[in-house]
């Protein structure tokens, strides 16, 4: 399960650790089986050795506990929400796993990604969701098609990139599908064209600035400032 084309086949993804665990057995996603060593009591579970779960963790230490669940089948988008996030090319698990918890963070639960976005249930992106991963809808689909369906449905697409008005000078619409490019190229073309507007996050280091933001940091300054206007 630690490689993609066998979590395809059997449908099942690995979670480590007590919280994240803890976070999978309370929420709607089916548990197929809990492995902990004897140092823990989880109702239900198979107690294993500290050697042998070392032999399936994926892990470099292994974190006491391990699960198996079933990947939840991707359910229809809810345009009836104010703010959808489309991620481009994210190609990095520690950014994917770090937008998907700040998404739930500030109540964002449709998030769709590019077929080239890394695999939701990689095991470094599960690990960095902190169980957010659990409680969020991933949508793998053509971002075109999709902020075409947005836009029907009344969504303005902001994109993101260095060189636009700044997301503080500008005003936040009703509906927002919000779209974030990949850590070292931003948005590709077929999709900037069809943003309603770009943004962009200003630079305040007047003497030496960065080449750019995480794209992990870049999602929670957006999504804060959006619904910072909603919420006033």
């Amino acid at each position: 399960m630690q490689q993609k084309k066998f979590r395809k086949e059997h449908g099942l993804f690995v979670v480590e650790g007590v919280k994240p665990v803890q976070e999978l057995l309370n929420s709607p996603l089916k548990v197929e089986a809990v492995y902990v060593t004897e140092s823990l009591d989880f109702t239900d579970a198979v107690s294993i050795s500290e050697k042998e779960l070392n032999r399936i963790s994926g892990l470099k230490t292994a974190n006491q506990v391990l699960a198996t669940a079933e990947i939840p089948l991707s359910k229809s988008v809810d345009w009836n929400k104010t703010i959808v996030l489309f991620l481009d090319g994210i190609n990095d698990p520690g950014n994917l796993g770090t937008i998907i918890r700040t998404a739930k963070w500030f109540g964002v639960t449709d998030i769709i990604c590019s077929s080239d976005c890394v695999d939701a249930y990689d095991r470094k992106v599960v690990q960095s969701t902190m169980g957010a991963l659990f409680h969020v809808n991933v949508v793998y689909a053509s971002l075109p098609e999709m902020m075409a369906e947005a836009m029907e449905n009344g969504f303005t697409t902001i994109g993101t990139n260095m060189e636009s008005k700044s997301i503080y000078e500008t005003e936040k619409p009703n509906k927002t599908a919000l779209i974030i490019g990949s850590e070292s190229h931003g948005m590709r073309e077929s999709v900037s064209s069809l943003c309603n507007m770009v943004c962009s996050i200003p630079n305040f280091e007047s003497e030496q600035k960065v080449e750019s933001l995480n794209a992990g940091i870049a999602t929670a300054i957006m999504l804060s400032e959006l619904n910072r206007k909603t919420n006033n």
